[in-house]
């Protein structure tokens, strides 16, 4: 769990960083998935305050700005995660609106605290195409990941 961790942030740090066009969150998408496994819910929270904080160390925003969305993001999906678990499309819809939520949290922060703006030129396509490449890459490798950190074959099978 800790190399996809570091996996994620070094990826989405430095080549996410520097594509503008479509970048997906990574690291939020990771601790989204990570509340469909059976690690413990203070466990998961506490990676997400860890994830969001690194990611805030190696970026340019304020220091606990994302540690604080990616926080609220996993206990969001902690006690919504029962709504995904019947489908490979319900992940990804549930997972695109949890990271929908997380931009839109993100951006309405950073603006107190002036770190962006809610009216910028890339608002309006942060809003709608980050969400929408989470939403395809959790499709795909969401039960992946499942299966990988709870060490189960079996676990989160689709038709």
């Amino acid at each position: 769990m800790a190399l996809l961790l570091l996996a994620a942030v070094v990826v989405q740090t430095t080549l996410f960083g520097r594509i503008r066009l479509v970048t997906p969150d990574l690291v939020l998408l990771l601790v989204i998935i990570l509340c469909l496994t059976r690690i413990r819910p203070e466990v998961v929270l506490a990676i997400a305050f860890t994830s969001g904080l690194m990611v805030d160390l190696l970026g340019p925003s304020a220091l606990g700005l994302r540690a604080l969305v990616y926080t609220t993001v996993a206990y969001l999906g902690i006690r919504t995660r029962d709504r995904a678990e019947i489908g490979r499309v319900a992940v990804a819809l549930w997972a695109g609106g949890l990271t929908l939520v997380g931009v839109v949290l993100l951006m309405l922060i950073g603006t107190l605290f002036g770190q962006s703006s809610l009216l910028g030129e890339s608002t309006l396509s942060r809003v709608i195409l980050v969400p929408l490449a989470n939403l395809a890459i959790a499709a795909a490798v969401a039960p992946m990941v499942v299966r990988l950190v709870d060490r189960d074959k079996t676990a989160f099978r689709y038709p």
